[in-house]
């Protein structure tokens, strides 16, 4: 079959929605399918797969966005194309994957960390309301057959937002590389990390990981850090542009020198293998790859309600999830805690982020696949 799949940007070293598109052009392609890939932006390319650009001249960000949501799926089925998959907010696909949510309710809650005055302004500008109005009519078109959302707390977020009925909804996790992502084949890697960045052999370590630190949940975690016990240590990894005010928060509470900002990292992994637990209790998170990731290499990952991952915690990994990810003192508690029960933890937590292999998201793709094939 040939299956066209849609993305604004394509950049096979990107992370997040790129390198779930490059994941799905592969397993599309190992099942017997064609693939090509449409793109407004192609950073690379790479030679497994065909990448034809959407657009001509450049244009404002409201109406180039615009303009690949009408013309990615009709270029796609000119080309021949039999079926059209999105990643991106378009028109006229066949099936659209959502890995986001509606993009009202991600403005909704921006406030937690943008404060109101802030998110109203996003709200109102023309780029986002272009966003809204084009996925609402993407979410409406005739064409649809199936949505895709990669935890239950989105599908059930656009069969609100959109009225998508259940049999067009289907939830489909992403999957963990469990190659990559797997425990410290033995002691070495904890200490070398831990000499790199100054941190005691015998102390307590941390990891958080994500770009976006007010999203994601870095100014609560801060605060809770001042009254954790045992001294524990927290290496920040990621970019964000407000990083500076970030680290004199950590000075004013008084934790700067067990608080370690490391940039963005391309060797994430050893992190987790160093460390005890992954601290992301974030604030707004449709999935959140990175608690899998980490739980994969052996380790517990505190998280919040509001982070779709939380969804796949067996009851024995309830008490690594934050309720309410704002509350400092309730970060605290979780954190304390699965710092105090990490040994016990850290299997069980293995044993879940194994469950979630690409072949399982295989399996449920091609099924997904199947059923749209017999309705077209």
């Amino acid at each position: 079959m040939r299956i066209a799949l849609l993305s604004r940007r394509f950049d096979p070293a990107g992370g997040g929605t790129e390198r779930d598109l490059t994941v799905t052009a592969g397993i599309l392609a190992r099942a017997g399918h064609r693939v090509v890939i449409y793109a407004d932006e192609i950073r690379a390319t790479i030679p497994e797969f065909e990448v034809r650009r959407v657009g001509g001249r450049s244009l404002p960000r409201s109406l180039a966005m615009a303009r690949f949501a009408y013309a990615a799926p009709a270029a796609a089925r000119r080309d021949g194309a039999e079926l059209v998959l999105s990643f991106a907010r378009t028109i006229g696909a066949d099936i659209l994957r959502s890995g986001g949510g509606a993009h009202v309710s991600y403005m909704r809650a921006s406030r937690l960390w943008r404060g109101a005055p802030r998110a109203l302004a996003m709200r109102i500008a023309p780029y986002h309301r272009a966003q809204m109005l084009v996925e609402r009519l993407g979410f409406r078109s005739r064409s649809l057959r199936r949505v895709i959302a990669v935890s239950q707390m989105v599908a059930d977020d656009l069969m609100l937002t959109f009225g998508i009925a259940a049999r067009q909804m289907v939830t489909l996790y992403n999957g963990v590389d469990l190659e990559h992502f797997k425990p410290a084949p033995g002691p070495p890697v904890r200490s070398e990390i831990r000499i790199q960045f100054g941190v005691p052999r015998s102390a307590e370590l941390a990891v958080f990981v994500g770009n976006g630190f007010a999203r994601k949940g870095l100014r609560a975690l801060l605060a809770a850090w001042k009254g954790l016990s045992g001294d524990p240590y927290l290496i920040v990894i990621g970019s964000d542009r407000t990083r500076g005010s970030f680290e004199r928060r950590a000075r004013r509470l008084g934790i700067a020198p067990r608080v370690i900002f490391a940039g963005a990292r391309p060797d994430v992994v050893r992190f987790f293998q160093a460390a005890d637990l992954l601290a992301f209790p974030s604030l707004f998170e449709p999935f959140g790859n990175v608690a899998l990731e980490a739980m994969a290499c052996g380790i517990a990952a505190v998280t919040s309600a509001s982070c779709g991952v939380a969804e796949v915690m067996p009851p024995e990994l309830q008490a690594t999830v934050v309720g309410n990810p704002s509350d400092e003192s309730e970060v605290a508690v979780r954190l304390g805690v699965t710092l105090k029960e990490r040994a016990a933890l850290a299997p069980i937590a293995l044993g879940v982020a194994r469950q979630f292999t690409w072949a399982r998201h295989a399996r449920g793709l091609d099924a997904i696949i199947e059923s749209v094939k017999r309705e077209l």
